[in-house]
């Protein structure tokens, strides 16, 4: 018997306890290389172990690579799990954030500063 198979039950519940994932990027972390805000178990500054097993037992879902995204696509924003989607027009990626101009402006009418960052983003075309 390999360790892996022998050490699950003790390798899953370490998993649950030490990992995040990224908001933005989709991708896992080792809690202590991710912020609590930026991460999809953050539930009211705690980490919710039933968020973690949720994951870990849900489907993939492909991430965006916003980094080929282009300034002013469409997309959806929210700042928490529970909020609703609202429609902005993407502006870029800063520090593996994703950015969005203010209430529907675009490069084109966004005075400087006119942006912010979202925890939760996706492309507008996805939404079904």
């Amino acid at each position: 018997m390999l360790n892996i198979e022998y050490y699950k039950d003790e390798l899953k519940e370490i998993i649950i306890r030490n990992i995040g994932i990224n908001a933005i990027t989709g991708k896992p972390k080792m809690c202590d290389d991710l912020f609590c805000l930026d991460c999809v178990f953050n539930d009211r500054d705690a980490c919710s172990p039933k968020k973690v097993e949720q994951w870990l037992q849900s489907e993939h879902v492909e991430q965006v690579d916003w980094s080929k995204v282009k300034v002013d696509t469409p997309i959806l924003v929210k700042d928490t799990e529970e909020g609703e989607w609202q429609k902005r027009h993407f502006s870029g990626v800063k520090n593996g954030k994703v950015y969005a101009w203010h209430d529907g402006l675009t490069s084109w009418s966004a005075i400087g500063g006119c942006e912010r960052s979202w925890k939760y983003a996706k492309l507008a075309e996805s939404e079904d």
